[in-house]
């Protein structure tokens, strides 16, 4: 008989021998990242997973990222597989996976018949560092709304002008993404400057979450699932910026969801 809890449980078992992996890389190269959003709340909350959580996060500053995903094509166990849209162009994000051979996690949104690897994953997220978040924030928006990711728009401003300004932006023509997403890359050394006050993820990551450079780094350990794993020097400042003050209270049994929907050794 299938049991949910005994197949999530399974699934963090792979995804902890994955991040031990990515761990191992890190310090012998000198490559800092740190838990964050989920993933650094178990550790704060539950010393680990939370429950019913199926995924790990891992940041990077970007200067960090790029040297990783370099290091990790030569490095990494082969049991593993690198995933990136450079590597594989169908795959749809603009951040690096870290799979497992010979498994399988099908994620809500998925066929599970795209054209890349579905193996159990952990997420590897690039950061870039910002003097000003305004400029930044609007860029963003124009991003998601272009590509029709407006879930992550609520909630972000007044809805009146989230409507308007989407309005606007999908008038544009489908170069717009392209055209925001080339100027990063073009100026990128521009936002690796870690004297910022602001710490961000990719412009099409969808999270609009900027959080206090200051919080962040230097990052130290801190004990998740019996290992020690680097985290922002002010966890619980940041987890109080990206949640809310009550991080620490469980939430509501209907809402511990796990995100997949197969999961397959």
């Amino acid at each position: 008989m299938f049991n949910e809890d005994k197949t999530i449980a399974a699934a963090q078992k792979v995804m902890l021998e994955i991040l031990l992996e990515v761990h191992r890389i890190c310090v012998e190269n000198n490559i800092t990242y740190w838990l964050e959003g989920g993933t650094l709340l178990g550790a704060l909350r539950h010393k680990g997973f939370i429950p019913w959580d199926d995924d790990i996060d891992i940041s990077m500053p970007r200067k960090d990222y790029e040297r990783f995903l370099k290091v990790a094509e030569k490095e990494l166990d082969a049991k593993y597989f690198l995933q990136t849209r450079d590597i594989e162009p169908a795959f749809p994000l603009n951040i690096a996976k870290i799979r497992k051979h010979n498994t399988l996690l099908i994620e809500t949104g998925e066929n599970g018949d795209e054209n890349y690897h579905h193996g159990i994953f952990i997420d590897i997220i690039p950061n870039d560092f910002y003097d000003s978040i305004f400029f930044v924030k609007w860029m963003r928006w124009g991003v998601l709304a272009r590509e029709k990711k407006k879930d992550y728009l609520r909630g972000s401003i007044k809805r009146i002008m989230v409507t308007l300004y989407v309005n606007i932006i999908l008038c544009l023509p489908l170069e717009f993404t392209k055209c925001v997403r080339l100027y990063f890359s073009k100026h990128k050394d521009w936002f690796s400057n870690r004297d910022a006050k602001y710490l961000t993820h990719p412009l099409d990551f969808g999270c609009l979450h900027f959080t206090k450079t200051k919080d962040i780094l230097p990052v130290e350990k801190r004990s998740f699932e019996g290992f020690e794993f680097y985290v922002p020097n002010n966890p619980e400042e940041y987890l109080s910026s990206y949640y809310d003050e009550n991080w620490m209270v469980l939430p509501p049994e209907e809402k511990r969801i796990c995100h997949h929907q197969k999961i397959k050794f």
